[in-house]
């Protein structure tokens, strides 16, 4: 994974997977979520799907006027469309914070990031993110 930041939108995988919701429609928002929040106890949730799922769940606390500023460009200009906006506002922070939380407590990209220690900025950033989706 390359990684320039903490942030949600400060990865290759989540860039990635933004390029793909730009070219398809607002269901990928609901499916990046439902991909980690659905996946049992078992389920290993590789880094790349880790990352969607964050990046999908900064969209919807977004959508939902919490977290805004959070987005990079990009985000921005895909939520600013109005059918974005509903689409991403319909999925629910309950939905979004599902799948934000089995990302956070057991994903490899957890595991990454617990390589440096157990408090750093991901964690605290993904805490937060956990915050406005309650």
């Amino acid at each position: 994974m390359g990684a320039w930041g903490h942030t949600a939108f400060a990865n290759d995988s989540a860039l990635d997977w933004l390029g793909d919701l730009t070219d398809g429609d607002p269901s990928l928002v609901g499916a990046a979520l439902d991909a980690a929040g659905d996946a049992d106890a078992a389920t290993y949730i590789e880094v790349d799907e880790a990352s969607a799922a964050l990046a999908a769940g900064e969209l919807v606390s977004a959508a939902l006027g919490k977290g805004e500023e959070r987005l990079n460009p990009d985000a921005a200009d895909w939520l600013a469309v109005e059918e974005h906006r509903a689409g991403a506002k319909a999925v629910g922070a309950a939905r979004a914070r599902r799948a934000v939380l089995r990302v956070f407590e057991n994903s490899e990209l957890r595991e990454l990031w617990d390589e440096n220690g157990e408090d750093t900025d991901w964690h605290r950033d993904v805490r937060e993110l956990l915050e406005r989706l309650a």
